[in-house]
């Protein structure tokens, strides 16, 4: 690729990453915590995967990841001694009424899997894939509630502090790219993000602002 090609596409990615982008949980009131793989992280990252994947608004599946956070649920203890109604009751407050007792029950089960399977502790099934991105896809979907889109949004946070996750970007994420001018070799995005796992999380929730705000142009005119 030409030199000017390339110095284009370094600043479309960092307008992406700085302008549009946030880091994972970082809309949640886990936003201040250090950003390191606590078994709590990880599960708030799978819960707000799940809940995001469903065909609801953006702004209900995020007031609804807060009330859950808030509730104390991404603490593998606290969640699974939650009752049915009162996980329904906190998705209810949240305004996630269509998926609300499916949901419900899906975190009941993922509360029940992770202690039984993982010891509560999601950092082991890492472990398990041997830190391979195409060895954790399949063990994350055996998560009742977990479908293809879930694990891409899992994906998208979890990089940050899985490093051996990166890069990914989620195929809608991918497909914005393409528009604004970016392509699709995420390694040599990667390599323009100095190979910082954590800014290729905020990369990939920018081009997500991007495709949700509809601010495309402000990218290609770049």
């Amino acid at each position: 690729m030409p030199r000017k090609d390339l110095n284009d596409m370094s600043i479309r990615i960092k307008k992406v990453a700085n302008e549009f982008g946030n880091s994972p949980l970082g809309k949640s009131p886990l936003a201040k915590q250090p950003l390191v793989a606590t078994p709590s992280t990880i599960l708030a990252m799978v819960m707000d995967a799940m809940i995001k994947s469903k065909p609801i608004s953006h702004d209900i599946s995020q007031k609804t990841m807060n009330h859950l956070i808030e509730a104390g649920y991404h603490d593998i203890d606290k969640l699974h001694k939650s009752t049915w109604e009162e996980r329904t009751e906190v998705l209810r407050e949240g305004g996630y009424n269509r998926y609300r007792e499916q949901s419900a029950t899906n975190l009941g089960n993922l509360a029940q899997f992770v202690m039984d399977k993982y010891d509560g502790d999601l950092n082991n099934l890492l472990k398990r894939a041997h830190g391979r991105r195409e060895k954790t896809r399949p063990l994350i979907k055996e998560i009742k509630g977990i479908g293809e889109l879930a694990v891409e949004l899992f994906f998208d946070n979890v990089q940050s502090v899985w490093p051996s996750i990166a890069p990914f970007v989620d195929s809608r994420s991918l497909q914005t790219a393409e528009e604004v001018g970016i392509g699709a070799n995420m390694q040599a995005v990667y390599s323009a993000l100095d190979q910082d796992p954590k800014q290729m999380s905020w990369f990939v929730n920018g081009l997500s602002s991007v495709r949700l705000e509809k601010k495309q142009f402000a990218i290609e005119s770049t």
